[in-house]
This record gives C-alpha cells, sequence and structure tokens, in this order.
C-alpha cells in the first residue's frame, strides 16, 4: 500500500524528538463506534472482511464496508464508503457520491479522486469482536460497549439464538392497552439451505391484563422457513390476537409511546385483531423486495382505558374510536425499493414503498362516523385499498441535500372502505402547521370528518394525497468529532447538528357516493389551491429534531412546536 509522504513524516516523527513528552494513546469517541458498528452492521451493497478491489468498470450502487482492508478503489460508489481497521487507496477515476469514513487506518489519493460527500479520518483503531456477520464494538476493557437508549428497544438479533423466556415489548405504548409485553420462547436457527425461526407468546397488556373483571390477554405465534441464505424465498405464518394501530405510517412507534407516556396524547387509533395468516417474500433481489399474504381477521373495537404518564395526569385522553366489526378475509402484496445510502440516515437514492390489500367480508357492527351512508349490520363489503410513498433524497454538497416525498392513498375500487381502512393527513407526521384531530366546522380536509363531533374523530378520508419537501444543511460547530490534526476541508459536523427548512401540502377527500357533502368522482383530483400547506423550521442534533411549524393556507391556525426522534422522513 502506497503512502504519502505526509504519512510517512508523521509516522516517523515519535522517534525524531524522542525527549518530548509521550503523546497520550487515543481512544475512539463512544460516538463515533456506534455509528461505525451501525453503519458494518446495517444496509452493505459491497462488504469484505479482507483485502478489497473495485476496479475502474466497476459501480456499486450502494454503501461499502471493509473490515481490515486494504481497499483499493478505482471505481464508482453510489453510497458511503466505510473503512474498519485498515488503509484506502483511491485511484484518480475513483468516484464516491456519500462520505469516506476511515477509522484506525489511512486515505491515498485523496487529492485526484472524487468524494461527493465528506471525509471523516479516525486514527484510534475500532476494538471489536466478530458475531456472525456482525461486528460488536469493545471498549477500553474489553467489554461490549453500551447502545445509545433507542437502538436497544430496536436492535435486531441474528445468527443462533434461542430463548426460554424471551420478554419483549410489543408495540407502543397506547391509551387501550398500556404497554403490551410478549412473554414466550423463540428460536431461530441457520442451517446449511437457509433459516428457521419460531417464536410464541402472550401479550400482557398492563391496562387491562391484570383487571380482576376483565383478563385481557393476547397471543402470538409466529414461525418463517427461508430457503437461500443470501437470496431465495421465505415460506411464515401467524396467528394471533392483538391490537393494531390504524394508519401506523405516520409517527414511529418510538415517538408515537414516547407522547403517550410523557404528555398523555396518542396519535393513534387502534382495533383489535384476532385471526392468523399466511406469507410468502421474495428476498435477496438488490434494492427489492416482493411479499403476499392471505389471511382471515375478525375485527372488533377497543375501548378507552387510562394508563398511566409522568405527565399532564389530569388531562382527558382523546377516546378511541370505534371501528367496523366483522371478519374479513385479506389478500395483501408489498413491494419495496429502496437505494438509499442509509435507511436511518440517507444522503442520496430512492426509496419507494407500495402496498395492495383486497379485503371482503361481513359486518357485523357498525362503526360511529360522520358520514350520512354508514354500513348497516349484516351487509357484505369489499373493497380494494392501496398505500403508495415515493422519496427521494438529493445531496447538494459535502453539508447540504435537497429531500422530497409523495405518498398517496386510500380506496382504489369496490365498495366504500371499513374505518379501520380509513387515512387522513393530520397531525405532527403529515402537516405539523395544522392541529391533530381538531373539531373544525365544515368538511375538515385533514381527516373528513364532516362537522359533527365524532366521538374520538377518526379519520374518515376514502384518499390522500401528501407532499413534503425539505432542505438540511449542517451548522458548522466545533465539536465535529473528528481528530484535530486532520484538514478542517475533510470534517463536518452532520452527525452533531443540521437545521432544517421544510415545507408540506396535503389534503384528504371523499368519494361521491351520494352523501350530499363535498366529494369527488372516482377519477377526479382535488385542485391543488384546496390543499393545506405548512411552512417549518428546525434543529436536528445527532436524530432528535426539535421543530416548528406554521399553517400558510388556514392563517388563523396557532404557531405548532413538535419534536421528532427520527428525520423528517
Amino acid at each position: 500500500m502506497r503512502r504519502t509522504l505526509l504519512t510517512l513524516l508523521l509516522a516517523t516523527m515519535p522517534a525524531a524528538i524522542g525527549a518530548q513528552e509521550p503523546t497520550p494513546v487515543q481512544t475512539l469517541p463512544s460516538d463515533v463506534r456506534r455509528m461505525v458498528v451501525d453503519r458494518w452492521n446495517g444496509a452493505n451493497e459491497f462488504r469484505a472482511s479482507d483485502r478489497a478491489d473495485i476496479g475502474a468498470t466497476s459501480e456499486v450502487r450502494g454503501n461499502v464496508s471493509v473490515l481490515r482492508g486494504p481497499l483499493m478503489l478505482a471505481g464508482h460508489v453510489t453510497g458511503t464508503v466505510l473503512m474498519i481497521n485498515g488503509d484506502v487507496l483511491l485511484e484518480p477515476t475513483a468516484r464516491i457520491d456519500g462520505d469516506l469514513i476511515v477509522v484506525g487506518g489511512d486515505v491515498d489519493g485523496l487529492p485526484t479522486a472524487h468524494i461527493g460527500g465528506a471525509t471523516r479520518i479516525y486514527r484510534p483503531s475500532l476494538a471489536f469482536r466478530e458475531e456472525g456477520e456482525r461486528i460488536v464494538a469493545l471498549d477500553e476493557a474489553g467489554k461490549p460497549t453500551d447502545e445509545n437508549w433507542w437502538q436497544r428497544l430496536e436492535r435486531r438479533r441474528e445468527g443462533n439464538w434461542s430463548e426460554a423466556v424471551r420478554i419483549v415489548q410489543a408495540g407502543a405504548y397506547n391509551r387501550v392497552e398500556g404497554l403490551p409485553i410478549q412473554l414466550g420462547p423463540a428460536i431461530q436457527r441457520l442451517t446449511p439451505w437457509g433459516s428457521f425461526h419460531l417464536d410464541a407468546a402472550a401479550i400482557v397488556r398492563t391496562g387491562t391484563s391484570f383487571s380482576s373483571d376483565d383478563a385481557d390477554v393476547g397471543h402470538v405465534v409466529r414461525s418463517e422457513v427461508r430457503i437461500g441464505r443470501e437470496r431465495g424465498i421465505g415460506i411464515g405464518g401467524q396467528i394471533y390476537d392483538d391490537v393494531e394501530p390504524i394508519e401506523a405510517w405516520q409517527l414511529s412507534d418510538l415517538e408515537t409511546a414516547l407522547a403517550a407516556f410523557l404528555a398523555r396524547r396518542d396519535y393513534r387509533d387502534y382495533y383489535l385483531r384476532h385471526g392468523g395468516l399466511g406469507s410468502l417474500t421474495l428476498y435477496g433481489a438488490r434494492n427489492l423486495s416482493l411479499s403476499a399474504s392471505y389471511g382471515a381477521e375478525r375485527w372488533s373495537s377497543r375501548t378507552l382505558q387510562n394508563p398511566f404518564t409522568l405527565f399532564n395526569p389530569d388531562r382527558d385522553w382523546r377516546p378511541n374510536p370505534s371501528v367496523d366489526e366483522g371478519l374479513f378475509h385479506i389478500v395483501d402484496l408489498a413491494l419495496r425499493f429502496d437505494t438509499r445510502t442509509d435507511p436511518q440516515d440517507p444522503w442520496s437514492g430512492w426509496y419507494v414503498s407500495s402496498d395492495i390489500e383486497h379485503g371482503g367480508g361481513s359486518i357485523s357492527a357498525t362503526a360511529q362516523g360522520s358520514s350520512a351512508i354508514r354500513f348497516a349490520p349484516g351487509s357484505k363489503n369489499e373493497y380494494t385499498r392501496g398505500f403508495f410513498d415515493v422519496r427521494r433524497y438529493n445531496r447538494l454538497g459535502p453539508s447540504a441535500q435537497l429531500n422530497m416525498r409523495a405518498v398517496f392513498a386510500g380506496w382504489l375500487g369496490g365498495d366504500q372502505m371499513p374505518l379501520e381502512r380509513r387515512v387522513s393527513v393530520d397531525g405532527p407526521g403529515t402537516l405539523p402547521g395544522f392541529g391533530f384531530r381538531t373539531t373544525r366546522t365544515g368538511l375538515d380536509r385533514g381527516n373528513c370528518n364532516i362537522g359533527s363531533a365524532v366521538i374520538g374523530v377518526p379519520a374518515e378520508c376514502d384518499r390522500i394525497a401528501l407532499g413534503q419537501i425539505e432542505y438540511r444543511s449542517d451548522l458548522r460547530l466545533p465539536f465535529t468529532g473528528g481528530v484535530e490534526d486532520f484538514p478542517r476541508r475533510y470534517r463536518r459536523s452532520h452527525d452533531d447538528i443540521s437545521w432544517v427548512l421544510f415545507a408540506d401540502a396535503g389534503r384528504g377527500w371523499l368519494i361521491d357516493r351520494g352523501e350530499g357533502v363535498p366529494s369527488f368522482n372516482s377519477n377526479e383530483f382535488p385542485a391543488l389551491s384546496t390543499f393545506r400547506t405548512d411552512l417549518g423550521i428546525g434543529l436536528d442534533v445527532m436524530g432528535l429534531g426539535v421543530y416548528c411549524a406554521k399553517a400558510l393556507s388556514s392563517p388563523s391556525e396557532p404557531v405548532n412546536f413538535f419534536v421528532r426522534l427520527r428525520h423528517r422522513f
């Protein structure tokens, strides 16, 4: 491996000036250790545990991670390049669209190569141990380092493992269950032909399971067999009696749970589903996954409880709306396409999520809604529903990006959808300039509630459309986490703090069914001038965002302040 003259001089300098005080041994900062481990264990299009070569005619569409190395790079990488405890040699033809991160090594060829993002070099090596295809960072004493608190909540297990009694959170803390907890055995095995997973658990609901007059305990049994290691087919099945959120796409489980537990504010509605399904998954294609499932579920309403909250104990919970109850047979087809450089912190790439559901069944009990036309008990219902989420992340420079998102969802055909399948654009996850589930006069273009104060103010839109755009840029602050002797132009503060300017536009609408309220034909799209719009700004500190937003289309709406634990999208 060739070395630059500066590197050789730095390497020999301690011997030449031995009369000076010895330089203290540097250790890798804990936040850098976490970042490096997450990137290695995360999504990588190319990964190697020894010497790696990417030729001048080669293109890697995604992230590259190399352990020990060296890495000889002459081609094109559309994502981020990570080198752990090794050196990187960049040829003049090398092109990296994302960041170049080197831990415990050096880089040769920077002046002639093209780096679209930032270059970060950390002199100390990473102490780690390998667990299958994963690595675990070790501290100075050789013990595993702690993950941050949300990583511990979301950590996924890989490799061979089993537990006689596994205790895990079964969903977000919410106002109809409290904290749902799964207790039961689980096993996962890797085989020469693929893998096998099985877990069975009782679901204990802290809000109701311990009540003497309502022994409310659910269950879930899941199993999947995968034929093929890197690519192949997965065959799975589930039986369950659990509480399912309505419109879980707007905010993450963690954000919803903390809002409920801390502030006594629940941003979802819920219903009980009892049944089972079988699934088929095709995996291993580059950036693409396809899955299909068929299930039979009995849907029923859940009543509001009064779970403990840390603050605002005297505030009333928003009631949980009733749903259209009955036995439904569900066919679902889902397609995912993901070329993002990093799912948690993407700098470039596409993300497309497409889901089509066809359901049919008989309504045994009708939900309360503001629509003039509702189901009659015993009526048959058959519908088709779609959800399409398209995102594009664009790097504008080493410390700036422009991101865009479009969401279209709702009714595609058949009868009107049951209430638990209706949609909305309302609140901090979609149009934060507008209050969540606020009762308004006339037809609400956020949740399509029509004037009357329906209990819980449920989502009632047949269709929604949402557009979001944001500009993100790093703030140039001194706590960059890089080494002080590395040129400042190669360091950046993206992992520390960024400022965000954003705008949103969206609305929901009803399909004309002779209700006598503002609605549209099935082939019509509302005029853009009728969309709700807002504008906002915020600070993102290591993934924790603090924002404020103001409605533009409705100036009377107050300024809203909100917190996100992930990027907005």
